[in-house]
């Protein structure tokens, strides 16, 4: 009988042994995986979270400790989990629904910790752009004498986002022959974007920049003032309809001076003719076709002349011509000043033509990017050659007289591939910050 109870005692030591690894200084217990005893919080401690109809259950990691039937606090040991991902589209109403609440929680982007939110929708709130964000959800009990638990626990998941398209007009005042720049924000690679618009306009300008599409839209100078729209339709590549956004321009009345301009026969006859037009389409008008599709300038653009000028005749003057009046208006700035003035690039760019042409002379084209160009006519020597990048200021030739010219001077012009706009614009702003 003896024997018998040694041999009991022996069994129930070899199970309770191993069960529990105390610390006597902290009181903090490791529970044996295979211990009899299971916690109530085991399976307690989840998250989920819906958002609109959709609902992800995510599992936590980290410490948490709870009271054992003996009195002692244990650590509860949680398996990791594969990172699930939450699907939403704006507009998204979340819901946090924890098994066991936290006293309290913070919300923060996986790899920017230092930046707390308060609310799901106020992480989304600075989300620009579409793509996949790695979030935490950082939960903690605080340790306390009416609860027989404490810790604090992370729960981890990816958030999908798909934001909805959105319509931002850049600019704010509107005048025949100025820029109009609108951005379309949110824009996947597969989305089809149609623009429509009852605003006459020349060439436009389109650039994707990251997940958003830029409009530089050149206003037609002879625009009535008034109230245009402008919308755009959006649809997938199954051409199910994502949105439809909408904006409204407000074109405001300019008045443009009338210039009479007297030229001899001489000159008129020879820079003005049938193959001076044709050498231009060809060389000048050909040159600013394509553009760099990234922002080569630098703020806003300067004056090409550092020395006196007189303003001889102002971008979109009506113009005659030894009493005839032109078809066009004028496309640019003529700013007048002695032979061998020296002409500066007014910013940064790749020079795409630098010859001489019958009509407009000794002529350099600098491709700014984003369908922006800026066009040097009549100058008496050029210091800048085709494949040239130069910088805002540097030196590219001398003022002169040459082409269809009465004196010197440069003409100055800016064009959105080749609808000439209003200088003025991009000399008090940057187009594009």
């Amino acid at each position: 009988m003896r024997q018998f109870i040694i041999i009991v005692v022996i069994i129930i030591l070899s199970i309770l042994i191993p069960v529990t690894k105390a610390n006597h200084v902290n009181h903090e217990v490791l529970l044996n995986p295979d211990y009899f005893y299971r916690s109530a919080y085991e399976k307690n401690l989840n998250l989920s979270i819906k958002a609109n109809d959709t609902q992800v259950d995510l599992f936590p990691s980290g410490d948490f400790f709870h009271k054992n039937p003996a009195g002692e606090y244990a650590q509860l040991t949680i398996p990791d989990e594969t990172v699930k991902t939450l699907q939403i589209n704006e507009p998204t109403v979340f819901k946090l629904q924890f098994d066991l609440k936290p006293t309290y929680s913070v919300i923060y982007f996986k790899n920017h910790k230092g930046l707390h939110y308060q609310s799901i929708e106020e992480l989304l709130a600075s989300i620009e752009q579409n793509g996949i964000y790695p979030i935490m959800i950082e939960a903690t009990w605080e340790k306390s004498n009416n609860k027989n638990y404490y810790g604090r626990l992370v729960y981890e998941f990816n958030l999908d986002v798909t934001l909805l398209p959105e319509l931002q007009i850049k600019t704010n005042v509107h005048f025949p022959g100025n820029i109009l720049v609108l951005s379309v924000e949110n824009i996947k690679e597969d989305y089809h974007v149609e623009l429509n618009t009852d605003l006459s306009h020349g060439s436009i300008a389109l650039i994707p920049i990251e997940d958003s599409l830029v409009y530089f839209i050149p206003i037609d100078i002879w625009s009535k003032s008034g109230d245009y729209s402008v919308s755009f339709e959006i649809s997938s590549v199954e051409n199910k309809s994502i949105a439809n956004l909408t904006g409204n321009i407000k074109i405001s009345d300019k008045k443009f001076v009338t210039q009479y301009l007297y030229i001899s026969e001489e000159v008129y006859e020879t820079t003005n003719s049938d193959a001076a037009y044709q050498e231009f389409r060809e060389k000048a008008q050909a040159a600013r076709s394509t553009s760099t599709m990234k922002k080569l300038w630098d703020g806003p653009f300067l004056l090409p002349v550092k020395d006196a000028y007189t303003l001889t005749t102002d971008y979109g003057e009506i113009r005659y011509v030894n009493d005839h009046i032109s078809s066009t208006r004028h496309s640019g700035l003529d700013l007048a000043s002695p032979t061998g003035t020296k002409i500066y690039a007014c910013n940064s760019g790749n020079v795409v033509l630098s010859e001489y042409l019958i009509l407009t002379g000794n002529t350099l084209i600098i491709d700014h990017g984003m369908g922006l160009f800026t066009s040097y006519y009549h100058m008496d020597s050029l210091s800048a050659k085709v494949g040239d990048f130069v910088n805002k200021g540097d030196f590219v030739g001398n003022m002169g007289s040459t082409g269809f010219s009465t004196g010197p001077h440069l003409h100055w012009s800016i064009s959105i591939y080749n609808t000439y706009v209003n200088p003025w614009q991009v000399l008090e702003s940057d187009l594009y910050p």
